[in-house]
């Protein structure tokens, strides 16, 4: 089966390129199911479940676990309200998975001193010692996506995937 992973046409009358395609084979249905199901979305969130799985698999955790502790080893005493805005998740959402981690060990809450409606969070040394610990893991998986991209690549691949962030912010209000 061949899947067309990009496609580049230039029309400007001073560039040489006029179609470039990037195809590659793959035995995968599934990635002809993702194609075939819509323009874009289809083989976008194909690409992220497969990917959030790899990713679980690898390291152990969930994503959703994985990405609360890093960010609290980088920014410890987020709000739940604050985790809730950054990654665009319901606030119930965030609530019960708070719940969860200080069930395992691996986070406390805290209400804020000065406004007890905020509640923070805190790593605990349980929690700090699992991301660290998942440190090497998560390494690997970085080293897999390299394998397959170019570091030229992975730039862009960023870089579009921050712009189509930050455009769909506004849609659908």
């Amino acid at each position: 089966m061949r899947y067309l992973l990009y496609q580049i046409k230039i029309e400007s009358s001073d560039e040489k390129v006029v179609k470039e395609e990037r195809v590659v084979e793959t035995p995968n249905p599934s990635v002809e199911t993702a194609q075939d199901a819509g323009p874009l979305l289809a083989p976008l969130g194909f690409a992220f479940w497969k990917m959030k799985g790899a990713f679980e698999r690898e390291t152990g955790v969930s994503a959703g676990t994985w990405f609360t502790l890093a960010l609290l080893a980088r920014e410890d005493g987020m709000s739940q309200g604050e985790l809730g805005q950054r990654f665009d998740v319901d606030p119930s959402r965030v609530t019960r998975l708070a719940k969860r981690l200080e069930r395992e060990g691996l986070l406390r809450k805290e209400r804020d001193r000065e406004d007890k409606r905020v509640v923070r969070m805190y790593l605990t040394e349980k929690g700090r010692g699992l991301i660290e610990g998942l440190s090497g893991r998560r390494e690997r998986f970085d080293q897999r996506i390299g394998a397959v991209l170019s570091p030229e690549e992975l730039k862009e691949l960023r870089r579009m995937l921050g712009v189509l962030a930050d455009s769909a912010e506004d849609w659908g209000r």
